[in-house]
């Protein structure tokens, strides 16, 4: 009995986590066809967007942002790190850098040019206004302009 529960419960499990890669994958893969971009790129370019996003939103705007962004900690975590304290002035440089600046910062980190970032934006912008409605859309849209 104990062996069938196991089963049931680890089958339920990788469902459950099959579910929410395969939600993430499809934002990614939209990513990675409409901006040219390898998978890695497509994670940390769109965690970079959601983290800007983060800090031009309220919390609970954000909040709702990511109830219809499945695995949001994990792109939020794919943004590579800028420097930190391992590069003395430079990683201080880094690490104050907001908005914009760090976007295409990490987008340069990720070898993604510049000129990619508008290719990510609609994108990311459309997934959830399609998830979450227009006007989410909408408040994310604004929150991650230029």
């Amino acid at each position: 009995m104990k062996k069938i529960l196991f089963l049931v419960f680890s089958l339920l499990l990788m469902i459950s986590i099959g579910v929410t890669a395969q939600n993430t994958s499809d934002l990614i893969k939209q990513i990675m066809n409409s901006a040219d971009v390898n998978k890695e790129q497509a994670e940390g370019g769109a965690g970079a967007l959601f983290d800007m996003a983060k800090e031009n939103m309220s919390l609970e705007d954000f909040s709702k942002v990511s109830d219809v962004v499945p695995n949001m900690d994990g792109l939020l975590d794919a943004v590579p790190d800028l420097g930190g304290s391992k590069m003395g002035m430079l990683g201080s440089a880094t690490q104050q850098l907001a908005g914009s600046s760090k976007v295409l910062a990490v987008f340069d980190k990720l070898g993604i040019s510049q000129d990619k970032v508008a290719l990510f934006t609609p994108v990311i912008a459309k997934y959830v206004d399609e998830k979450g409605g227009k006007a989410l859309g909408k408040l994310l849209g604004d929150a991650i302009k230029f």
